[in-house]
Parts: C-alpha cells; sequence; structure tokens
C-alpha cells in the first residue's frame, strides 16, 4: 500500500528532517526531496506537501497549496490528507481563500477519514454529528465516533472523551446496546497502520532505518 518499496525507503529515510531532534531537522533539505517523490505520485509525500505548505517547513505558506496537495492525497484515500481537506471546508480561521466554508463538505471528507481509522476526523465527526453541524444531529453517531476515535488515538483524546460521554447520556439502553455492538466491531479493523500521517511515517522509519 502507497507505493513500492524503494519509495517507502527513500520517504522513511526522510522522516528526521521534518520531525526529529533539533540538530536532526532541515526542513529546506527534506522538502527538496519530498517535492522528487510527490511528483513520481507517492501518496505520503503529496501529503506532506501539503503539511508543509500549511505550516511553513521549507516553503513559503500558502493554504491554497496546502489545500491542493491535501486534495490531490485524499482523492487517493488518504486519511490524513482527507481529514486536512475536511478542515478546510470547516475553518473560518485563518482566512486561507483555497476554498468556500461548507461544513456538510467537510463532514463528507471527515466521514472518509474516519472510516480509514483517522481519529482526528472521527472527533470532527463526533462533533459534527452532536452539534448538528454539516450533518443532522444524531446522538448514536455522535457516540459511535467519539468512542472509535478514543480507542484508535494513540494518545489520550480528551475532546473524543467529551463527545463519547456526552452523547451516550442522550441514548437509550437497546441504542446503546447497538452502538456498542457496532464499535467493537470496528475497534478489530481499526485504526491502519496508515491512519494517521505522523504514525504512519514513524513506523516506516522504524522498519526501513534503524
Amino acid at each position: 500500500m502507497w507505493g513500492p518499496e524503494t519509495e517507502k525507503m527513500e520517504f522513511a529515510i526522510l522522516y528526521p528532517l521534518f520531525y526529529g531532534t533539533q540538530e536532526e531537522r532541515s526542513y529546506e533539505k527534506g522538502i527538496k526531496k519530498i517535492m522528487k517523490l510527490a511528483d513520481h505520485g507517492y501518496v505520503p509525500a503529496i501529503c506532506e506537501l501539503g503539511n508543509a505548505f500549511f505550516d511553513h517547513l521549507g516553503v513559503r505558506r500558502d493554504y491554497k497549496e496546502a489545500f491542493k496537495f491535501y486534495t490531490m492525497a485524499a482523492q487517493e484515500g488518504y486519511p490524513s490528507a482527507e481529514l486536512g481537506v475536511g478542515n478546510f471546508y470547516a475553518m473560518a480561521f485563518p482566512k486561507h481563500d483555497a476554498c468556500e466554508i461548507d461544513s456538510v463538505k467537510a463532514a463528507y471528507w471527515w466521514l472518509k477519514a474516519s472510516e480509514h481509522g483517522n481519529a482526528g476526523a472521527q472527533c470532527n465527526l463526533a462533533g459534527a454529528f452532536f452539534n448538528g453541524t454539516g450533518l443532522p444531529h444524531n446522538a448514536i453517531e455522535a457516540y459511535v465516533w467519539g468512542a472509535l476515535a478514543v480507542h484508535c488515538s494513540s494518545i489520550r483524546f480528551r475532546s473524543a472523551e467529551v463527545f463519547r460521554d456526552r452523547a451516550v447520556e442522550l441514548l437509550r439502553g437497546e441504542e446503546k446496546a447497538s452502538a456498542d455492538g457496532r464499535i467493537e466491531r470496528m475497534k478489530s479493523m481499526l485504526p491502519l497502520q496508515w491512519s494517521e500521517h505522523m504514525t504512519y511515517w514513524r513506523s516506516l522509519h522504524e522498519k526501513y532505518v534503524f
């Protein structure tokens, strides 16, 4: 998944240039190699270009470029890029001029990323269902996705815990029992190795470099 072994190895080597120690980091050096991999169609590198343009990592901050690269990777089903596209459609700040604010489109992309095991998207989706933003208010769905975000996150996810716990208070006994069964089935399949970009990149680094 996500390219041949040679491209995975090339990508793995670049991890410290972006997220290593202060002595290891070199955005300017890393971004040139990321661009080369992206030009070859390597999807995780395309997503990282989105991050680079969003966070000013070796390139000038450019929200339109960030949105473009997130969209390219999202169209290939890469979860963190799907999250990124959804976040752009949801953002009021910063003013980015990359797309129109659209809560329905935000929820659409968050759902895609959520089904691919991305905890950030699952939390956002839980909030959308709980608050009725871009989706009809649905406490069952808010509970399910909040619980899955807690499960899929590699760290304690307090925001997801809040949505999960507030939503479950609104459920009847049979609703909770049905939702719990669904949650357990999905827990057995998620997260995927590549559900979260940074975790996946770090795992490639550990596999190919250490």
